[in-house]
């Protein structure tokens, strides 16, 4: 059924939606009375009414305002703060459709290298709540808490339900307003649970002290996962790039195999090390002088959420048979894959769930060279 907008969508005016399908950002997307709308906290086959706050594009944003149509996935959101907060996209459904929803995201992307719904392998946490390790808050003068990239505001969440429980009476003691003292103006501060021992810092760089995934029993999810894609792949010489310390191949090298990791902040202690920041016009060059660029068979990669278009350069100058990439941004992802989609075919997919309750997760593909035809 279509419905028409009762005024014209024009920034702060009210409309009816009827969502369609989720985003990959996790916003229900509503097609009615012409115009493209997203809208956050809105599930399939929604309607109601929503406020437009911005349009960009051919294409409108809004905020839900009432529904008139529940879904019969919907239920009460676990936190309290879920209605305001841009932390948690999917808390208002169950874990088993925040699953799918995220599952046909990355199929959207992925299907047109050959990839279908069934050959996904979905990797579901052990558990929904309780699990990070680390929280970025920001504050501005006495508040503190996210930042609402809509109002600008920060949004108090003293009672946030994706944080370890190891972290809350820090988070706790924010909330007693006790760090304004020495805080003024504004800035940010990160919680961050590292071998048992909490800590707080105060307008550092994110993960000043080392990067590492936020969910650990995620991670070693992940780490095993790599681990069986790189015996399946029968590496005997590895190159990992975006590598940090080796946390994907680290299991790998414990058992004897081959490596060498590439990362502008990686741990000079570790051998077969090249600190090289490989978004640089001339890390690859660099690479080749330094350690050569022959003999590895296997490439893993798991850069930031930008991607590595720089791939299909490094993957003809090394001449790997695999390539196994891991990655948090399925649009980069893409884009990067497209790139070797001709001499290489996709052999496995996986979708790790390393942010429940978010709209993000890990995406971990193996790719192995075509033969060559005769």
């Amino acid at each position: 059924m279509k419905r028409r907008n009762r005024v014209t969508p024009a920034k702060g005016r009210v409309i009816e939606f009827e969502i369609d399908h989720i985003d990959p950002l996790g916003q229900g997307v509503s097609k009615a009375g012409g115009s493209v709308t997203f809208i956050a906290a809105t599930l399939p086959g929604e309607t109601g009414t929503a406020r437009v706050y911005k349009r960009a594009k051919g294409v409108q944003f809004a905020r839900l305002v009432q529904l008139e149509q529940h879904a019969e996935n919907r239920t009460e959101p676990y936190c309290p703060h879920f209605d305001k907060c841009p932390g948690c996209q999917f808390l208002h459904t169950d874990y088993d459709s925040e699953l799918g929803y995220k599952k046909a995201a990355l199929v959207r992307y992925l299907g047109p290298l050959g990839v279908a719904d069934e050959s996904v392998e979905v990797v579901p946490a052990p558990h929904r709540l309780d699990y990070r390790n680390r929280v970025q808050l920001h504050y501005r003068h006495k508040y503190i808490g996210m930042l609402d990239a809509v109002s600008n505001d920060v949004l108090p969440i003293p009672d946030c339900k994706i944080v370890r429980p190891e972290l809350r009476p820090v988070l706790d003691q924010l909330y007693q307003g006790g760090w304004t003292q020495s805080h003024a103006g504004h800035g940010h501060c990160e919680l961050y649970l590292k071998s048992g021992e909490v800590s707080i810092c105060w307008d550092e760089a994110y993960a000043h002290g080392g990067f590492s995934q936020v969910f650990e029993a995620m991670n070693q999810q992940l780490q095993a996962r790599v681990q069986d894609r790189l015996a399946e792949a029968g590496t005997s010489r590895l190159l990992d790039l975006f590598s940090g310390s080796g946390n994907l191949s680290d299991a790998y090298a414990l058992a004897g195999g081959e490596r060498t990791l590439v990362d502008r902040y990686v741990d000079a202690v570790t051998t077969n090390v090249q600190q090289i920041d490989l978004y640089d016009d001339q890390a690859l060059a660099f690479f080749t002088r330094r350690a050569g660029a022959t003999g590895f068979d296997t490439l893993l990669l798991d850069p930031p959420r930008r991607g590595f278009p720089a791939l299909n350069s490094w993957v003809n100058r090394i001449k790997p048979r695999h390539v196994l990439y891991v990655s948090c941004n399925p649009a980069s992802l893409t884009r990067d894959l497209r790139s070797l989609s001709r001499r290489f075919r996709i052999k496995s997919v996986h979708l790790l769930d390393l942010f429940p309750a978010t709209a993000h997760f890990e995406t971990m593909v193996l790719l192995e060279m075509r033969q060559a035809r005769t």
